[in-house]
């Protein structure tokens, strides 16, 4: 009997405690993110996030320790996101075909979830954490590109570095202006259009490194 009662205070709903731990931090972590999407990092606040996610407020500080902790939550938990569509666990297939696969995905994610692009990549994040982590998770992607440009090309080159921030950097902003509707293209084009940019700079970059050598 004792056993039992046991069982029935931990698994509640078909959920262990830990999961419905994980299910609200998660909820949390996703309404923070309309939040910011929808009234900017200025706008954040514990009220809000509870409000939006539907918790009291004794569950925002069942997972995290101020508010602070949260932002870093939130751009660690994009950037992994994106970081699952840059990595190519298979380089061996023709670089074109890399790099409008890898394109096509990033763009796919950004239509299908805008207000997560614009939150990791838009507005300034509000606090000093959240804006290092920003930075750290770009430069975790331009990492990611560039040991694929050393593993592909067999070159270890400062260059492939330079090409490697140029074109992630730059595709980010590019890939803001054509969600927010700057740049007037339809999304196949502007998939394509962006692959064929890539695959001309990187070509540049490599015409470089046989002239070097």
């Amino acid at each position: 009997m004792g056993a039992d009662s046991g069982a029935e205070r931990r698994v509640y709903a078909g959920l262990t405690m830990q999961q419905r731990v994980e299910r609200r931090r998660a909820a949390l972590v996703d309404a923070a993110i309309v939040v910011v999407a929808e009234q900017g990092w200025r706008q954040l606040t514990v009220e809000r996030i509870c409000e939006s996610a539907g918790l009291i407020r004794r569950y925002f500080y069942e997972s995290f320790a101020d508010l602070d902790a949260l932002t870093v939550a939130v751009i660690d938990t994009l950037a992994e996101q994106l970081l699952t569509l840059v990595v190519r666990n298979d380089l061996t297939a023709p670089r074109a075909e890399l790099i409008h696969t890898m394109v096509d995905e990033v763009v796919n994610y950004g239509v299908e979830h805008p207000n997560n692009v614009r939150v990791l990549f838009g507005e300034m994040a509000a606090t000093d954490a959240a804006a290092q982590r920003r930075r750290a998770a770009i430069g975790r992607i331009v990492q990611v590109l560039a040991s694929d440009g050393r593993t592909i090309h067999h070159v270890d080159d400062p260059t492939i570095d330079l090409t490697a921030s140029l074109l992630v950097n730059g595709s980010i902003a590019t890939l803001l202006d054509w969600l927010d509707g700057t740049i007037a293209m339809t999304q196949r084009q502007f998939i394509d259009d962006m692959a064929a940019l890539w695959l001309r700079t990187t070509d540049n970059a490599i015409a470089r490194f046989d002239e070097a050598s």
